[in-house]
């Protein structure tokens, strides 16, 4: 009893990976549940055969030739098993396919427990890797702003000029930190789920449209021609307001990733039964491996990093939320030097 509990406490572990104890739980709940399953099946077996063997030994035992044959003391014309042995042999039958089919069932509920936990596993690793990543993005703003406040308290007089050039750090600072926020809360908003009722008939092409003017000083500003293509009326059902968030973001990326001189062309098209918005950039595009992460929460490639320190990598995990949220998809294809495609494609009204 002792080395049972030993291995049970073993294999559950002492807590230091949850997932691990909750496998094993899961795993054992299963086997007990088979095991009763299995236990009620063979008992009610058991019994059936056993009445019924004892059912026609007594008609044997009542039979006009077998009662003749008793009372002359002539043997039986057979010499059967008796039902003992017979129930005997049916018992230990039944027992070996039990210890069997409880084995078998073991590794199966091990291997469905395994499968029932991997997603929920996924899920909190990422959330880690959420929290760790956005710790890590604010820390180091933060520290700037107590390191640059430390030293001027530390200087005695403050100037007018340096209170003014603090002021005004701490500004620079603030200001990712606050689109961070917003991200976040962006993010938290897109992924509740939507009732029907908000969804209604909009027009992409005109939602295409007001991105592209809200954009258009940010685009001068940074020297790349910002156009928009799009014919006639392209109607899906969603919600403009959410939709204006996520084709922002997307073009923040495509205008935040592309030189001097380049050019972003939102494109609008409707194909039969769904619509697509591509935005195409002339940027320094992305790399091949990093195409599968984009979407992830905080996840940066190595030359978004370098062309973009300010960036949070939220922008595309809200553009995924929200095409899930309308039933859409997103597409991204990329070639580094030569620029960047997203394409975000809505069911058709």
């Amino acid at each position: 009893m002792r080395l049972l509990r030993r291995f049970v406490v073993r294999a559950i572990g002492s807590g230091a990976d949850p997932f691990r104890s909750a496998r094993w739980r899961l795993t054992l709940v299963y086997i007990a549940i088979l095991t009763a399953i299995v236990g009620l099946l063979s008992a009610s077996l058991y019994e059936f055969h056993a009445h019924d063997v004892n059912s026609i030994e007594e008609r044997r035992q009542r039979s006009p030739l077998e009662r003749f044959r008793t009372a002359e003391g002539l043997p039986a014309a057979e010499d059967p098993p008796s039902v003992g042995e017979y129930l005997e042999t049916l018992g230990r039958s039944i027992i070996l396919a039990d210890i069997v089919t409880i084995v078998a069932g073991g590794a199966l509920a091990a291997l469905l427990a395994d499968r029932t936990l991997r997603p929920i596993r996924r899920a909190v690793e990422a959330e880690k890797a959420f929290y760790a990543n956005a710790a890590h993005d604010l820390r180091t703003p933060l520290a700037v702003m107590r390191s640059e406040a430390e030293v001027a308290l530390r200087s005695g007089n403050i100037s007018q000029d340096d209170a003014r050039a603090l002021i005004g750090s701490s500004l620079e600072e603030i200001g990712p930190m606050s689109a961070m926020v917003e991200q976040m809360l962006d993010l938290a908003r897109s992924g509740r789920p939507r009732r029907g009722g908000s969804l209604r008939r909009i027009d992409l092409a005109t939602v295409a449209r007001d991105a592209v003017e809200r954009m258009a000083r940010q685009a001068e500003g940074r020297g790349v021609a910002l156009t928009v293509e799009a014919a006639g009326e392209s109607l899906v059902r969603g919600d403009s307001l959410s939709l204006q968030r996520a084709l922002g973001n997307v073009l923040e990326n495509a205008l935040a990733y592309t030189p001097r001189g380049g050019t972003v062309t939102v494109r609008v098209t409707h194909a039969g039964t769904h619509v697509d918005i591509a935005v195409e950039d002339s940027g320094i595009g992305i790399a091949e491996k990093d195409i599968p992460r984009i979407t992830d929460p905080f996840f940066r490639g190595e030359k978004a990093r370098g062309a973009n320190a300010n960036g949070a990598g939220l922008g595309l995990t809200i553009v995924k939320s929200t095409m899930d949220d309308h039933g859409g998809s997103l597409r991204t294809t990329s070639r580094e030097g030569v620029g960047t495609t997203v394409t975000l494609r809505f069911p058709a009204f």
